[in-house]
């Protein structure tokens, strides 16, 4: 700055120095006049070449046409055939929508098929057995209608001794009941229980699922006698278990 890198130039000569190590600052006029050549040859270049953005194809001519409307008629029909016969696919006549072929192939059919047998069915008279009423009314028999079925006879169910009886353990699990004695009179067979135990096996409830009609009278006795039964093989805690009233084996 004002001459001070110059000066220290001049002096490291004076002093005996080869190289020129001190490098010399160009000037602003110089900077200056770089900046305006760039700016010059960039203006000449952007003046001179020019960038086309888009498709850079073809240009295509130019096409017109006109259009012509021509109401229907011979000429209209003239100009259609025209133009489909200068198609790729052009017009050709179909013999089989021909007047003339059609009249040839019919009298062709007629001449080839002569005449021939015809079936023609007749009525031959069948003997049919009708049913005579008087008979049926007689008979009293109604036609489609089967007689009434007999009434059956209500079954009569012996009465069980209760000498056998005792409850039978409804569990394929090794769950057994000891009866201390035998049932009381009025126990019917068939009848099913839900018992609940203890820990000991002693019975504690009762409660009935399905019991005969003929058991109902002795529905106490057979609550009572149910409760001093022993469950032998249940769990631990207790539990509950079905049982029926069924026959020793």
């Amino acid at each position: 700055m004002f001459g001070l890198r110059q000066k220290r130039a001049t002096r490291d000569r004076q002093y005996g120095l080869v190289f020129q190590w001190r490098l010399p600052v160009s000037s602003t006029m110089s900077f200056l006049g770089a900046i305006t050549l760039v700016a010059l040859i960039s203006a000449g270049l952007a003046a001179s070449v020019r960038v086309r953005v888009g498709s850079g194809g073809p240009r295509h001519p130019e096409h017109r046409a006109s259009l012509i409307v021509v109401p229907p008629g011979a000429e209209w029909r003239a100009l259609k055939t025209m133009a489909m016969e200068a198609g790729p696919f052009p017009v050709r006549e179909d013999p089989s929508q021909d007047p003339a072929v059609l009249a040839l192939v019919q009298q062709g059919m007629t001449a080839a098929s002569g005449t021939g047998y015809r079936y023609q069915p007749r009525y031959q008279p069948v003997a049919v057995a009708l049913p005579d009423p008087a008979k049926e009314a007689a008979a009293k028999v109604s036609p489609g209608v089967l007689p009434a079925l007999p009434e059956l006879e209500r079954p009569v169910v012996p009465a069980m001794p209760t000498a056998g009886l005792a409850p039978l353990v409804l569990a394929a699990n090794g769950i057994s009941a000891r009866v201390p004695e035998g049932p009381p009179a009025g126990v019917a067979q068939g009848g099913r229980y839900l018992l609940e135990y203890d820990a000991e096996g002693r019975v504690t409830r009762v409660s009935t699922v399905s019991s005969p009609p003929e058991a109902v009278a002795a529905a106490d006795a057979t609550e009572a006698w149910l409760r001093r039964v022993t469950i032998e093989g249940g769990d631990k805690a207790g539990g509950w278990t079905a049982v029926e009233i069924s026959g020793r084996p």
